[in-house]
């Protein structure tokens, strides 16, 4: 197929059909009629020679031709809509709303506040959350689904950017009247005592698994739990401990809570908190923005 043949009026149909798998809503997000954008279906079919969307029962679902397809597409339409942007973008009047992958954890911490500031400093903007739980993540941001994701671990591949928020330093919790736990705790009690981590369905595990993992630190897991927001409430229970973020424990959100902070035995670097994004959103001054105020705003959040 030569770019000659192909009608760039049908990429922009693409890529809604994309992100949305729905014909309806495709054609709601267009502004177009559903006959219309079936056309444009069809077209699009005779043009890379593939169905590129099967219907299914539960809306489209994308080929492997189309999933090959959609990320330099999707880009080349960003870099164009970005260039038709005004440089500044005025989120006092704008109307838009944005998507966020998120760790429950930083979920607790930062979007109570951050949803005050919104609502005081620009009322049009709306943000939608989404948990940190699918590998299908990065994939997501790729199709224009989800516009950043904030995590302990880092996008690894070169079409994704990814910015330093904070540096936090992990610490055991310990229930206060746990009775089996000193002030101490050696690398041998720590590896013995019963302890909370997360579910094993979760990617990548909490930041305490990732950091262990390349050592094949061995942990007495007795309990695990779908969010790391919750380890306080069942440290505080129990005789279990937990190994959590220390800005977590110094949130008003668990001040609290029954429990007591422990250095680590072990020497572990500092997780590092990330903003990540696809490169395409690089010069997008709406999603420019949000970064910025993300970084500016996240140290005093929580507090």
């Amino acid at each position: 197929m030569h770019l000659r043949s192909l009608d760039l009026n049908l990429l922009p149909v693409f890529d809604a059909l994309m992100i949305e798998q729905n014909l309806t809503r495709a054609a709601v997000k267009l502004h177009m009629s559903q006959p219309a954008v079936s056309a444009a279906l069809k077209r699009l079919r005779a043009t890379y020679a593939d169905e590129l969307f099967i219907r299914t029962t539960k809306g489209l679902r994308p080929t492997e031709r189309a999933l090959v397809l959609h990320p330099s597409i999707h880009q080349a339409l960003n870099t164009v809509r970005s260039g038709f942007q005004k440089t500044l973008f005025d989120y006092r009047k704008a109307e838009q709303e944005f998507s966020i992958v998120m760790p429950d954890v930083v979920e607790t911490l930062m979007i109570p506040g951050f949803c005050e500031w919104l609502r005081k400093t620009a009322p049009g903007i709306s943000l939608t959350v989404l948990p940190d739980e699918s590998e299908m993540t990065a994939r997501m941001v790729s199709n224009g689904e989800v516009d950043l994701i904030i995590d302990y671990q880092p996008v690894d591949s070169p079409n994704y950017v990814n910015q330093l928020i904070a540096e936090e330093e992990l610490v055991i919790i310990v229930g206060k009247h746990n009775k089996k736990v000193g002030n101490t705790i050696s690398e041998t009690s720590f590896q013995s005592l019963p302890q909370v981590s997360l579910l094993r369905g979760n990617p990548m595990g909490s930041p305490m698994e990732r950091l262990a993992r390349p050592q094949k630190l061995q942990r007495n897991i007795c309990l695990r739990v779908p969010h790391l927001s919750s380890f306080p409430h069942v440290v505080s229970t129990t005789d279990l401990i937990g190994v959590v973020p220390i800005r977590m424990m110094d949130s008003p959100h668990y001040k609290g809570v029954p429990v007591r902070t422990l250095k680590l035995p072990m020497v572990f670097p500092k997780v590092l908190l990330q903003l990540t994004w696809h490169k395409s959103q690089t010069v997008n001054p709406a999603h420019r923005w949000l970064r910025e105020k993300i970084l500016e705003l996240y140290p005093v959040l929580g507090k």
